[in-house]
């Protein structure tokens, strides 16, 4: 069956938030996504990909019920893709519909995050870290936007993501579950010295204007992460890497 034009339509509206919240649906490019989706096939709806993609990817395809896939020319992927240079591959998934839990620890709370590629970013750090839940403050960018799933490089299927949190509503219920909250701030204990081997959550900030005075105000403790060269600062990503990965040592021994 040929793919119809309303098809190619409806897939290219999941670039806008408003069509992913109204169909519950969202849209994974390129062939790291599918390895992942292969392990989690509980978020698949169906794959459109073409047949040099289902080809060379025979044993990874394989994977999926055949039901699944639907095969598509180059040029309709080229139409439904966000990504400038689609890999031949778009799967369709599903929105979670179970509430998220706040699990694990570090757990992470981004205030006004507003850069797809740092919040993919992130998300591929809390997975390959082993931190916890991600939260995700009003005002922030969606994670499921084509540019964050594609940051991600599949990892927004394996961590848990609660969005459109208020700063007090976020850091009272990680309080109400007992994490110790640091932020990340240009101020504060180096995270060389700081203990992390407890439950805690992470803290950080717009990427422009960092983080609210409201929040510095409520969080338990600042955190910083020493400067050695002459920049001023560190990308929000790159910092988030750093002291996520202080929190996995610690907790790891």
């Amino acid at each position: 069956m040929s793919i119809t034009k309303a098809q190619l339509r409806w897939v290219k509206s999941l670039a806008k938030k408003s069509a992913r919240v109204e169909s519950g649906r969202f849209f994974a490019e390129g062939a790291q996504s599918l390895r992942v989706l292969a392990e989690n096939q509980r978020w698949i709806e169906n794959v459109y990909l073409t047949d040099d993609f289902a080809s060379s990817n025979s044993e990874l395809t394989a994977k999926f019920a055949p039901e699944v896939l639907e095969t598509a020319s180059e040029e309709e992927v080229e139409r439904m893709a966000d990504a400038n240079t689609p890999q031949g591959v778009i799967a369709i998934c599903k929105l979670p519909s179970d509430q998220p839990r706040i699990i694990g620890t570090p757990a992470i709370f981004l205030e006004q995050v507003s850069d797809p590629g740092n919040l993919g970013t992130i998300i591929r750090t809390v997975d390959a870290s082993g931190a916890g839940t991600v939260l995700i403050g009003s005002g922030s960018v969606d994670a499921f936007s084509p540019k964050v799933v594609r940051s991600s490089a599949g990892s927004i299927f394996n961590v848990e993501i609660i969005q459109n949190l208020s700063s007090i509503e976020a850091l009272g219920e990680l309080r109400n579950l007992g994490y110790q909250v640091f932020a990340a701030d240009m101020e504060g204990v180096s995270v060389h010295d700081t203990e992390l081997e407890g439950k805690h959550a992470w803290v950080f900030g717009n990427e422009a204007h960092g983080l609210s005075a409201e929040t510095l105000g409520a969080v338990d403790q600042q955190v910083s992460i020493p400067i050695f060269g002459k920049a001023e600062s560190l990308n929000l990503s790159v910092a988030a890497g750093v002291v996520l990965y202080h929190s996995a040592f610690a907790q790891r021994g």
